[in-house]
């Protein structure tokens, strides 16, 4: 094998990725290589496969969610050896900002035009991928790459739940049972919320919501929905309220079950402009957060999470080579999304 070249899949632009053979990344100062071992597809990176990737332009690789091995590393790095395994955290940070030196990298000012490793900077949905020494984290042993390539997710939900700022998790309300509202309710169950409820559809997912440690899981078209949530969160509303679908209607549903002085933190990426009622928000006294990405110690705790939880294996509803990247992962995930919680790309 030559490893001067990889396969990759490039993103071209909307419904254009094209897997080929590129140069294997060369290493700077500063950066290790990494043999990609697993990565998972992210929703995110089936809507840029739809729409495009604005505002990075292509050509670039995608991929941010992914695992593997130190293969290399450039110069002036000491942290890292070959042979080790990581989980990649992709957060691109210029680390001199007033928001990176107080450890809230997520928010640097710089994150729009440099983007994440996998958004814009190629990542992960190819063999090798270069990235800053400061991105990787251990591996443990017992932390399998299926279940690694769900750490990235993971701490999306963990930040939003650190972003809620309670010190005892009482009740909470998951919108959305998707990859990510799925983990959140295993991320709130692990910090040891009392009572769980979730809104969603679809037999497995459902399920997998019970597994995970929703104490009730309610449907979207529930005519009662509203009504249900109180009662189910001792006709009070739920102390923190996760909205984890990205739409207006799951928005408006994790508003109105929130309790008065509630927090609802905003995990999906809305689309759109959404009309609210803020008397009834001011009146009272909710909390609206929006949560971007994740910290470095929001990664850390995923790990943590995972190794010690774990995810039921119906989770992983599919995993693919590399090469059928597009005609069984991007292609069925925009046709048909609700047969699939993730798809997993082994390379």
């Amino acid at each position: 094998m030559d490893h001067r070249r990889m396969r990759a899949a490039v993103f071209h632009g909307p419904g254009d990725v094209r897997l080929t053979d590129v140069p294997t990344p060369k290493l700077r100062e500063g950066d290790v290589l990494v043999r990609v071992t697993a990565a998972g597809i992210c929703g995110s990176d089936v809507n840029r496969y739809r729409y495009g990737s604005q505002p990075w332009p292509p050509p670039f690789i995608m991929g941010h969610e992914f695992c593997g091995e130190i293969a290399d590393v450039g110069a002036g790095v000491s942290e890292w050896k070959v042979g080790e395994q990581v989980v990649v955290q992709p957060t691109l940070s210029c680390g001199a900002c007033f928001y990176c030196r107080s450890g809230h990298e997520n928010l640097c000012v710089e994150f729009v035009r440099r983007g994440l490793t996998g958004s814009g900077t190629d990542g992960g949905f190819a063999e090798y991928v270069r990235v800053p020494a400061y991105q990787p984290h251990a591996c443990p042993a017992e932390l399998t790459p299926e279940i690694a390539t769900l750490v990235e997710p993971t701490a999306v939900s963990v930040h939003g739940l650190r972003l809620a700022d309670v010190d005892t998790l009482d009740t909470v309300l998951v919108v959305g049972i998707g990859n990510i509202g799925l983990l959140a309710i295993l991320a709130a169950h692990a910090g040891g919320a009392r009572r769980i409820v979730a809104v969603g559809k679809y037999p497995l997912r459902q399920e997998l919501a019970r597994r995970y440690g929703a104490a009730v899981v309610l449907g979207p078209d529930d005519p009662r929905l509203r009504e249900r949530i109180v009662e189910e969160t001792d006709g009070l509303g739920a102390e923190v309220a996760l909205e984890a679908a990205g739409t207006p209607s799951s928005l408006r549903t994790a508003i109105a079950g929130a309790r008065k002085g509630g927090r609802i933190v905003v995990l999906g990426v809305i689309r759109e402009e959404v009309p609210l009622d803020y008397r009834g928000i001011l009146m009272n006294e909710k909390h609206i957060l929006g949560s971007i990405i994740y910290q470095r110690r929001d990664f850390a705790d995923a790990i943590e999470i995972l190794t010690r939880w774990g995810v039921d294996p119906r989770h992983i509803t599919v995993t693919i080579p590399l090469d059928d990247i597009v005609t069984r992962g991007f292609v069925p995930l925009t046709e048909r999304p609700a047969d699939f919680v993730k798809v997993r790309v082994a390379t």
